[in-house]
């Protein structure tokens, strides 16, 4: 048997290009009739990140899970860059086997409905917090995760020593037939992270095994919080890619037309574009800190390394900087439009010169 313990399962989704924390919470306390969104205060000891994200419940959920329908707890939590994080809690029963958790593993992999839940219960909050969001949109994409957050393991004293007794691995890969190669292990395990005696989290690019005896959710905001940067990392490359792709169509479709004015405005649309995506950037790169805890720090650094955030961050940093080239070369095309236009001007006016002085010396 496996102890006391829960599933934790994430939907985090952008849908704004930044919130109003404070007219968050004003909404969420001032519209009484929204019982289903109330706002919860999660502990926090040592995590200090600047425009901490307002957490708020949403009730339970039901949700189809191996053929059963299943109530889970609901908590939504969201960020001032436009992020939002829904997740759910599923307690998991005293007599449920390591094995039949494997296999609930592999349910949450293939099962679509909890996406479908997540996306109404997005939808929801949207709705309600609508004053509060600027440019408020809808991206088709989401970012996964799954945690199997312990108190307690059954025969296990030293947590350092469940490696022997669960097959952990299987566990964070949802394979429940299979057994894994050596190398694959190894790799999974890789980031086992382990501050005393008593805790350790092993974080997988898709989920993550954490044994924590205060019950504290610290971890899993931590790894939360690293999983709302990936989000917006991909949401920014996509976009890049997008604009990027629409300033091409618009320089091709310009070029060669000597007084076309779009050279002007796609330069502007460029310039504005570097400059809010550099600020995001920055914001995300300042948002957090840890202090006082070492071990937080350690865990959102193997996070954000096995999300591979540096790299989306160099590959967007790249596009950014390829998009300040094609500012510049635009504002360049357009300056040389300018003086061209003067050039003619010049020309017409000396001509106009030039021609009525001898009409006045022909007269004479």
């Amino acid at each position: 048997m496996i102890g006391r313990g829960a599933v934790l399962v994430y939907r985090v989704f952008d849908i704004a290009e930044e919130v109003d924390l404070k007219q968050v919470e004003q909404l969420l306390k001032t519209d009484s009739g929204r019982d289903r969104l109330k706002l919860a205060r999660w502990p926090r000891h040592v995590v200090v990140m600047r425009n901490a994200p307002v957490t708020f419940s949403m009730g339970e959920s039901e949700i189809s899970l191996q053929g059963k329908m299943i109530r889970a707890e609901t908590f939504a939590k969201i960020w001032d860059y436009g992020v939002l994080s829904i997740h759910f809690q599923l307690l998991i029963p005293t007599d449920m086997t390591w094995e039949q958790l494997i296999q609930l593993s592999a349910a949450l992999e293939a099962e679509t409905s909890i996406d479908t839940v997540a996306r109404w219960r997005c939808q929801d909050i949207v709705s309600a917090l609508k004053p509060a969001l600027r440019d408020a949109h809808e991206w088709a994409e989401f970012e996964d995760y799954v945690i199997y957050f312990f108190e307690s393991l059954e025969g296990i004293k030293d947590p350092s020593d469940v490696f022997e007794r669960y097959d952990v691995p299987r566990l964070l890969v949802g394979e429940p037939s299979e057994t894994l190669a050596e190398s694959m292990r190894k790799d999974i395990l890789y980031t086992v992270n382990q501050y005393s005696k008593s805790d350790l989290t092993v974080i997988d690019w898709n989920s993550a095994f954490v044994v924590e005896p205060s019950g504290r959710k610290e971890v899993p905001e931590v790894i939360e919080f690293a999983l709302t940067h990936l989000m917006e990392m991909r949401y920014y490359d996509q976009l890049l890619d997008q604009r990027l792709t629409t300033l091409y169509d618009a320089i091709e479709a310009t070029r060669g037309k000597l007084f076309s004015s779009r050279f002007s405005k796609i330069a502007k649309e460029s310039s504005a574009m570097y400059i809010e995506l550099t600020e995001f950037l920055e914001r995300v790169d300042s948002s957090f800190k840890v202090i006082g805890d070492f071990y937080l720090a350690k865990i959102f650094r193997s996070s954000t390394d096995e999300f591979r955030i540096r790299d989306w961050e160099e590959n967007i940093t790249r596009k950014l900087n390829l998009l300040a080239q094609v500012s510049k070369m635009l504002q360049g095309e357009v300056d040389v439009s300018r003086s061209l236009y003067l050039e003619i001007a010049v020309v017409i006016l000396i001509s106009y010169e030039v021609i009525m002085t001898a009409l006045k010396w022909g007269t004479h």
